[in-house]
């Protein structure tokens, strides 16, 4: 044993792939040599040369252990197990919510058959090679590094403990202690037992300089066996059993006889950077060494040394012998094959640059190629007509993807063409829910996206995603990722209650969110599964300083890196002390029972979301400060210790244990000191004196939590409970626990704000996937009066979904991170009085001339307020129409077939709005024609379709009834509670602008009234109003005012076309007529012979009616619009 010597070294020359090494396995079967490095690639060298076989990659973490089998090898990673064949090809490959930190394995009983993987996680896996299943778990009482096999499994642990294992029943047989600090190898043959290691000696962990033995028949210790460089690896020779090869990071390493301590021989490897891993040859005749610089050293004790004694055939590829060509000028390029490349071609394009050139040339006719005369190179033949000039094939192009919506246009064509739409109808279809231990995410977490077509976003098929009777939330809006909390608020019931009162009262707020967040709340009750969108609050809460300040709002262009679940934290902090700001004032209604007076110094926020806390501060000098403060949002505090051992003990604590010491703290901190004057260390305690009616809670974010401690531990009792009890004492003290779901709750009626019971409501969670951009997700447990299968719901954007507890509370999957959580009192409803809430609704902003602008003329306005005797009742028809300014422009993209795409539509603000009476003795009088201030510079004000001039939105030169948006937004709003019916021309998309959620019980909109199902084309108002009423509108420009009284008119005269049973016949004659005219009216010329003339329809208009100034007759109306005509 002392004429060993270096024979060859070798690395990787790829500088892309090279990486130190980090596993070495000689093959017991074939002349070869396996290694493994950081970056996860797979390397085999041949015979003694060191040539490369194979190279493959296999895990994305470093390879830890290599094994090698009769089947292939087996490479192990922290989260995977795979075994290839000998030529790179994959097997099978294991990963699954059991494979989380492994660090080694070995054979069991059946070499070849099983082996026993382990690590740094709670269950050992028996894993079957033949099939790459796992067949059995063991559990693990600590974190197992090394492991190697003789008669017993012997398992060395992160503790400095071997374990004996029986390979069959994998008991334990026997303890020892070997080390205190760490183990770093183990290894053994017979029945001897080698260990090194590290020891724990002032603080610190010390290398021990001694290779201990032990012997497994009785495990006493034996002889150990100095190493003064400190021993790291340790390899028995397999034909020597006393023999041992005994190596240090630096590379030195000693051939020892066990028995004999004194025959040592000594060696240095040369390298030039640490060693990583060592191996033995099964003939003990090579030993090779793996390092940190990328290097495999190749030592050899005799020429001519073999890795095994007896080894099977290496499979080589056949390389074919090149055939003998002649060339000569006739021949074919093609008889010369390609040449062997190793860099990619030119022509090897990313998929990046990859487009669609369009459709291939149409072939031409075979009876043109028949009957063609040449003349020189030019070809001539007669036209055999069996086609139109510049008529070509059309080639149908499939635009669907797989799971998305079809548009709804591309439906209504299928049907019309009788063909049957073979999608899916919905995109939960044959996709199956998570269950308690499932890791794979289903597609409904996916990030959705808005589709659009030519018609617009009204042609995207949002019931695809949403087949329940809640409302989702739409995403193409800037800051749209507050969409799941502001689900979660709006099944707050108290909530919705303050915010509903909070609308009807007169606030002069502009940019209020509350008042923006009741609009909201309003939509999403009458909603009844359509989808709404969140653009008015999102406007309002983009205006605001602080939230710009706090880095609230959403980036441009995010990306993957978006830490989108701090944004929704910080948002859920922020919108709590900000509804508490709006909704505070000197009369605030009392709402907890508690409470002793009508009126109290707490908001309706602080009653509902606000939790006491007591803020003592102490310094050395004995000085106490103490000061009373709210808080809404409860951050969680996940202890993050160094050492290992409390940081393993801190990943099993309970979530209640957690939350209390979140709640109630104590911790140390420089402050400054009044009676110190100067910056000392002081005591800070938080102390709370009082329990919320809604428990608000942010997760944390980062490094700070630890993954694991959110996943179930048995697949059934999740790690966050349902439940929770807390409880204040007397000396205010916090107790939190935590009860179990068919616990029965004592729901507390005594309204006591020391202690109470807890139910989960909602969770807030970011959904990652690998190289996508990260969004956030809501599960809400809606009210039990409302419950469907389950009473919890997937709110993912515009995609809503009823699933199950154990799909809410499943966390097994690394994509899904819970971010806020929201627990209610189980007594909220005998905890809180709504009745003092304010529930008259202010009408009389239908009765006040309200305008921001400065050059307002008051004699000059074109509407007349309505006066409390006309206040609208339920049933009451309202013309209306609005106009609308651009404020960004459409961005598209044209195909390489000429046609157009849009990537995102233009965003549209209102601009204008008049409503006007649509019945009684001012029957087409407008009562309300408001122009919009613009919050936002407008690119386009669209002046040829809306008749809104630069100038007519500003208060500093506008001479129009100028208000806020939300002024305008709180009109009509009042307006459709009061149960006024909207008539108007296109309607659908003109409320959706508004933001606005009308029944259509309350809409008459005239373009469905005149349109045939079957048919796609759909009239113009300038049209219907040039058939049915002889009359030519929209000319020059548009007048909501001319547009809405043009709209009652067509009704009315559908009305009285019904009536006369003559209105089936009008409609196909309107239709015959617009294709006659190309749907463009003729000017000057009418249709009389179908319908009587209607010019003196205006006439309807009372003859006068004054405002506050000046009396305006039908004349002076007649004469605006022909100055001004739409």
């Amino acid at each position: 044993m002392d004429n060993w010597y270096e024979v060859r070294t070798t690395c990787d020359t790829n500088i892309n792939v090279a990486a130190p090494i980090s596993a070495l396995a000689f093959d017991p079967y074939q002349e070869l040599l396996w290694t493994g490095n950081e970056k996860g690639r797979v390397t085999s060298h041949f015979s003694s040369g060191l040539h490369r076989y194979t190279s493959f990659r296999a895990h994305l973490n470093p390879v830890r252990q290599i094994l090698v089998c009769d089947r292939g090898v087996i490479s192990l990673s922290s989260d995977s197990l795979r075994l290839t064949n000998r030529r790179g090809l994959i097997k099978w490959t294991l990963s699954n919510e059991d494979t989380t930190n492994l660090h080694c394995m070995t054979y069991t009983t059946i070499p070849n058959s099983e082996i026993l993987a382990a690590g740094k996680q709670r269950n050992m896996l028996v894993i079957n090679i033949a099939r790459g299943i796992i067949v059995k778990k063991v559990e693990s009482e600590s974190d197992i590094v090394v492991m190697r096999k003789s008669r017993l499994v012997c398992c060395g642990a992160n503790s400095g403990e071997v374990t004996l294992m029986d390979p069959r029943t994998f008991k334990v047989e026997h303890r020892v202690q070997a080390h205190t600090g760490t183990i770093s190898d183990i290894d053994t043959i017979g029945n001897l037992l080698l260990t090194c290691g590290s020891s724990a000696r002032l603080g610190n962990l010390i290398i021990d300089p001694l290779v201990k033995v032990y012997d497994i028949r009785t495990m006493r210790p034996l002889v150990p066996m100095p190493f003064p460089n400190g021993p790291c690896f340790l390899k028995m020779h397999p034909k020597l059993s006393t023999t041992v090869f005994i190596t240090s990071r630096s590379g030195q390493f000693h051939v020892c006889d066990i028995g004999n301590t004194s025959d040592i021989h000594f060696y240095q490897a040369n390298t030039s950077s640490y060693i990583t891993t060592i191996d033995l040859s099964p003939s003990g005749e090579m030993l090779a060494f793996g390092d940190a610089a990328s290097f495999v050293h190749l030592w050899e004790d005799r020429k001519e040394a073999k890795i095994n004694a007896y080894s099977n055939p290496i499979e080589l590829p056949a390389i074919p012998t090149p055939p003998n060509i002649t060339i000569s000028e006739k021949s074919s390029l093609s008889l010369i094959g390609m040449p062997y490349y190793k860099e990619q071609l030119l022509s090897v394009w990313p998929s990046n640059m990859k487009f669609e050139v369009g459709n291939p040339p149409p072939k031409i006719d075979p009876d043109i190629l028949n009957n063609m005369k040449m003349i020189d190179f030019v070809g001539y033949s007669p036209n055999p007509g069996n086609k139109k000039r510049n008529q070509v094939v059309r080639y149908s192009r499939n635009k669907h993807k797989d799971g998305t919506p079809k548009f709804r246009s591309e439906k209504e064509r299928e049907l019309q063409s009788g063909k049957s739409s073979r999608g899916p109808s919905s995109l939960f279809d044959n996709e199956a829910e998570l269950d308690a231990t499932s890791t794979k995410m289903p597609k409904y977490y996916k990030r959705v996206e808005i589709q659009y077509s030519r018609f617009g976003v009204d042609d995207f098929d949002f019931e695809f995603y949403n087949k329940t009777r809640y409302a989702g939330l739409e995403t193409h809006i800037t800051n749209s990722y507050c969409n799941p909390l502001l689900q979660v608020l709006f099944f707050t019931p108290v909530l919705r209650l303050i915010t509903r009162s909070h609308i009807g009262t007169a606030c002069t707020k502009e940019n209020c969110l509350c008042c923006e967040l009741g609009f909201l709340f309003r939509m999403l009750e009458n909603a009844g599964g359509r989808n709404c969108q969140a653009s008015n609050f999102l406007r309002a809460f983009s205006t605001i300083p602080q939230a710009l300040a706090l880095g609230l709002f959403e980036p441009d262009e995010p990306d993957e890196n978006t830490p989108y679940s701090v944004l929704i934290q910080n948002f859920n902090r922020f919108i709590l002390e900000q509804l508490h700001q709006e909704c505070n004032s000197n009369n605030n209604p009392r709402l907890l029972k508690s409470l002793p007076s009508e009126q109290t110094p707490h908001s309706m926020i602080q009653q509902l979301f606000g939790m006491q806390v007591a803020s003592i501060s102490k310094c050395q000098c004995e000085t106490q400060t103490d000061r009373l403060t709210t808080s809404f949002v409860v951050d969680l505090q996940f202890s993050s210790k160094t050492h290992k051992g409390k940081e393993r003990e801190s990943k099993t604590k309970a979530f209640a244990d957690i939350l209390r010491s979140s709640i109630q703290r104590e911790i140390q901190q420089r402050a400054w000191c009044n009676n110190c004057q100067q910056y000392v260390p002081t005591t800070a305690k938080k102390i709370p004196k009082s329990l919320p009616s809604v428990l608000s809670i942010n997760c944390g974010t980062g490094t700070s939590v630890p993954l694991e401690i959110w996943r179930t531990h048995d697949g059934q009792n999740a790690w966050l409970p349902e439940r929770i009890s807390m409880d204040i004492d007397d000396e205010n003290i916090l107790t939190v626990k935590e009860l179990s779901s068919d616990t029965i709750v004592d729901v507390n009626t005594s309204g006591s704000s020391k202690n109470a019971n807890y139910e989960l409501m909602a969770i807030i969670s970011q959904v990652r996937v690998e190289k996508e951009i990260p969004h956030l997700v809501a599960f809400i447990k809606v009210p039990k009066n409302e419950l469907d299968k389950s009473p919890w719901y997937l709110f993912n954007d515009f995609s809503v979904k009823n699933i199950t507890e154990q799909e809410v509370f499943n966390f097994q999957g690394v994509w899904k991170m819970p971010v806020v959580l929201y627990y209610s009192r189980v007594d909220i409803s005998d905890l809180m009085d709504t009745s003092d809430l304010p529930s008259e609704i202010d009408k009389t902003i239908l009765f006040k001339d309200i305008s921001i602008s400065k050059h307002h003329l008051t004699n000059k306005k074109s509407s007349v307020l309505l006066t409390p005797e006309e206040l609208p009742q339920p049933g009451t028809l309202a013309a209306i129409d609005a106009e609308f300014v651009a404020l960004s422009q459409e961005e598209t993209e044209i195909r390489s077939d000429g046609t157009k795409s849009v990537i995102r539509p233009s965003r549209l603000s209102l601009a204008r709005v008049s409503v006007l009476r649509g019945e009684g003795p001012k029957e087409g009088t407008p009562f309300i024609d408001d122009y919009i201030a613009a919050s936002e510079p407008v690119v386009d004000y669209l002046t040829e379709y809306s008749g809104i001039k630069a100038g007519d939105l500003d208060p500093g030169s506008s001479k129009h009834t100028l208000v806020p948006l939300k002024i305008a937004y709180k009109k009509l709003r009042l307006l459709l509670d009061l149960g006024c019916v909207f008539v108007g021309h296109g309607l659908k998309k003109d409320f959706r602008i508004i933001n606005i959620l009308v029944p259509p019980e309350q809409v008459i909109d005239t373009v469905d009234i005149f349109h045939i199902k079957n048919r796609q084309r759909k009239i113009s108002l300038r049209f219907l109003a040039w058939y049915l009423l002889n009359q030519n509108i929209q000319t020059d420009t548009h007048d909501s005012i001319e547009d809405a009284h043009t709209a009652l008119l067509i009704y009315k005269k559908s009305l009285q076309l019904k009536s006369e049973g003559k209105f089936e016949k009008i409609l196909e004659d309107i239709y015959n007529e617009g294709h006659k005219h190309n749907w463009k009216p003729p000017h000057g010329i009418f249709p009389t012979s179908h319908i009587e003339s209607s010019s003196s329809s205006y006439l309807t208009l009372p003859e006068t009616f004054e405002t506050n100034t000046m009396e305006i007759s039908p004349e002076t109306i007649e004469n605006q619009n022909s100055e001004h005509p739409k």
